[in-house]
């Protein structure tokens, strides 16, 4: 019996455990999307830059360089943008450790109250039969007296 009662609420918490490590890492993925996302605008820059250079070699068409150099400026604030999500998805994922710390710690408290009680319950269990074999000895004595 005393193992039961722990056990259900240790389970129900490493299962809770499970649902926040997938939380986790949804959120690692997520970062690891915006990571790779800032790297292909990094590399879009970069081919906005050399045609941007092509084009003052070639021709000087100002309507293809301001076109470009919107591109260039569209993908340095969406880089912007990217990072501060990737900034907020950190935190998250900091308050998604501490929550799975946390839990963790719980499930060790049961984990100990679970064998604090076992401990317990095996002693009274000990006591009782202590105390019947007393018992039996002061009834064999008291015939033999």
């Amino acid at each position: 019996m005393f193992a039961f009662k722990f056990e259900k609420i240790k389970n129900l918490k490493e299962n809770i455990i499970n649902i926040e490590i997938i939380k986790l890492s949804e959120i690692n993925n997520q970062i690891k999307q915006k990571t790779l996302r800032i790297s292909e605008l990094k590399d879009q820059i970069k081919i906005f830059y050399k045609r941007f250079d092509d084009q003052i070699k070639t021709h000087v068409d100002f309507s293809i360089l301001k076109y470009l150099s919107e591109e260039i400026l569209a993908c340095e604030l969406e880089i912007q943008s990217t990072q501060k999500t990737i900034e907020e998805l950190e935190a998250k994922k900091k308050a998604q450790i501490e929550i799975i710390k946390n839990l963790h710690k719980e499930i060790k408290k049961f984990e100990k109250l679970k064998e604090h009680y076992k401990e317990r319950y095996i002693y009274d269990e000990k006591l009782k039969s202590q105390n019947f074999i007393n018992d039996i000895s002061t009834i064999f004595y008291n015939r033999n007296s």
